[in-house]
C-alpha cells in the first residue's frame, strides 16, 4: 500500500489557509481511503488567482464551509466562483468554535483558554451537529472531491475530519496524527488579520491554546461522544442520521481495497 506522506498531502498557502489532503490513510478491512477526494482547510477568503488556478486543478465538487453566518459575512469564500463548484453553508450566530469570537472576548490567561477549549470539545460535535449531517449527506451522495473548512481548519473541520475518518474505519491513532499536523500551520497571518479586525488585545500566551492542535482536545471529542452515545458508531446513527445503508455509500466513495 503506497502512503501519503505527510508533506505531500500540504497544499501551498496560496490555496488556503492550512489546506491539506486527508486521504491516503489505512482504513479498516485492508482498504484505505482515497486520495484527491477529502481535503480539509481553513479561511478561503485570501485565495488569489495563482491559489483559484492550482484548486481549479483539483476538481473539487462540492465546499462543505462550517464558519457562522458572521464569519462567512467577513471573510466571504470566492475562488470557486465560475467554477462549477457548490458551496454549502448554514446560517448561525457565532459559537465557542468561532476562532475570532474567541479572541474578540479579549484577554484570558493560557490555563483558562485551554479549559475553554476543552470544554468546547466536549460539546462541539452535538452544537455543530446539522452541519455534519451535511458534510455527510454530501459524502454519501457522492459530491467529492470536497473541501471542509472553518476559519482555522482545526476544531469544527479537525472535528468533522475525525467523525469522518473515523467513519470509514481510520485508527484513532492515525486520526490524531492527521490533527497535529494543523501544528505545521502558520498562524501568524491569520492572527494577525484577525486581531487588526477585532482590536483584540489577547497576549501570545492565552492565545496559544486557541492555536493548538491539543490531544487533550480530542481526548474530550472522543470521550464525551462515547460516554452519551456509547460509541462513534451509535453517534453517527443517533444524532447525524447515519445508518449501515449510508456507512456503505461513504465507503463506495471514499476507499479504495489496498
Amino acid at each position: 500500500m503506497t502512503l501519503l506522506a505527510d508533506a505531500d498531502r500540504i497544499l501551498p498557502p496560496e490555496c488556503g489557509f492550512n489546506f491539506r489532503d486527508f486521504g491516503g490513510y489505512p482504513a479498516a478491512g485492508g482498504a484505505r481511503v482515497k486520495t484527491g477526494m477529502l481535503y480539509r482547510a481553513g479561511v478561503m477568503a485570501f485565495v488569489e488567482q495563482a491559489g483559484r488556478d492550482r484548486l481549479a486543478t483539483l476538481g473539487i465538487a462540492t465546499i462543505c464551509d462550517l464558519r457562522s453566518s458572521t464569519e462567512r459575512d467577513h471573510r466571504p469564500t470566492r475562488w470557486h466562483e465560475g467554477l462549477g463548484v457548490e458551496l454549502w453553508a448554514r446560517d448561525y450566530a457565532h459559537s465557542a468554535a468561532d476562532l475570532t469570537e474567541a479572541i474578540e472576548r479579549g484577554c484570558a490567561d493560557a490555563a483558562f483558554m485551554r479549559d475553554a477549549m476543552i470544554e468546547l470539545y466536549r460539546d462541539i460535535a452535538y452544537d455543530h451537529a446539522p452541519s455534519y449531517r451535511a458534510l455527510f449527506d454530501l459524502l454519501a451522495r457522492g459530491r467529492v472531491p470536497l473541501v471542509v473548512n472553518c476559519s482555522a481548519g482545526k476544531d469544527r473541520t479537525g472535528t468533522a475530519v475525525a467523525l469522518v475518518l473515523s467513519a470509514l474505519g481510520v485508527s484513532r491513532e492515525t486520526i490524531l496524527a492527521d490533527y497535529l499536523l494543523t501544528a505545521r500551520a502558520d498562524f501568524s497571518f491569520l492572527m494577525s488579520y484577525t486581531q487588526r479586525q477585532q482590536e483584540s488585545e489577547m497576549t501570545a500566551e492565552a492565545t496559544a491554546p486557541l492555536l493548538a492542535a491539543d490531544p487533550a482536545y480530542l481526548d474530550a471529542l472522543f470521550d464525551t461522544i462515547e460516554r452519551r452515545n456509547g460509541s462513534i458508531a451509535f453517534y453517527l446513527a443517533q444524532e447525524l442520521g447515519i445508518g449501515p445503508v449510508e456507512l456503505e455509500r461513504l465507503r463506495h466513495h471514499l476507499l479504495v481495497e489496498g
